[in-house]
């Protein structure tokens, strides 16, 4: 019998990718959940059965990537196996912070998480897995400029320009970039609480119910990883979790 796909789930602790991890291991897909925190991954492994196995890693460190790459188990003949998807979910809460007030020594921390640790991984894992597709969350801050959101806005530009390259060089890889929108996570309540331009539209879309809940959004995130054929990837650039079409086509897989 046929081992389960396995699936690589970074930034499993919280928000998007650790509903992302829980729908997967609901599917009985297997699942390798990253992240920081043993407590988040403790109760997580608990909800998610013995489908889902956690590794508590720092992904920022050559050490945190190789940890993950070891935990994933090589086929006993070939000495390789195929890695079904990545969801790179793993972030950082970069503040909002106008142009004239970054911290650039910390800004380079954020590079590092949110740019340099999908592509280390990657790399790592590719070493002794194949890897078939690899699913980005992108950002409408990464093409819209706001005031006061500078430093978020230029990481989130870095790193959808990272996952397009990808895209386009990486040819034994499907790599897929989705945007989920608003969602009900720790961003937007650090946008909420904050004095930017960006706040009161928020707090707008928040009335009117209008902020996705991270399961809803895990669900259209796991149908493009898991459901969608090879060629409605390849006939899109990305995916909108707040587009109609695609969403409906996402329910529709």
């Amino acid at each position: 019998m046929q081992a389960p796909p396995i699936y690589v789930v970074t930034g499993a602790t919280r928000g998007i990718g650790r509903s992302v991890a829980a729908v997967l291991a609901e599917r009985g897909l297997r699942v390798v959940a990253v992240g920081r925190s043993d407590d988040l991954l403790a109760s997580l492994r608990e909800s998610c059965g013995p489908e889902l196995t956690t590794v508590q890693a720092d992904l920022t460190t050559d050490a945190g990537v190789q940890k993950v790459a070891d935990s994933i188990p090589l086929a006993s003949v070939t000495g390789m196996s195929a890695i079904a998807g990545i969801v790179h979910s793993a972030g950082s809460l970069v503040p909002l912070e106008p142009y004239a007030e970054i911290d650039t020594a910390k800004l380079q921390q954020h590079f590092c998480i949110h740019v340099a640790a999908p592509m280390k991984l990657f790399q790592t894992i590719n070493q002794n897995h194949s890897i078939k597709r690899m699913l980005f969350i992108d950002s409408y801050s990464a093409s819209t400029a706001r005031v006061g959101w500078s430093a978020y806005s230029i990481v989130k530009s870095a790193a959808q320009m990272a996952a397009r390259c990808a895209a386009q060089e990486l040819s034994s890889t499907r790599t897929i970039r989705a945007y989920p929108g608003a969602v009900k996570t720790q961003i937007v309540d650090e946008v909420l609480a904050s004095d930017t331009e960006t706040a009161g539209v928020f707090a707008r879309l928040m009335e009117n119910g209008e902020v996705a809940e991270p399961n809803d959004v895990a669900k259209f995130l796991v149908a493009l990883l898991v459901d969608a054929p090879d060629e409605l990837l390849d006939a899109q650039d990305s995916f909108d979790y707040n587009n109609p079409t695609d969403r409906k086509n996402a329910e529709q897989l």
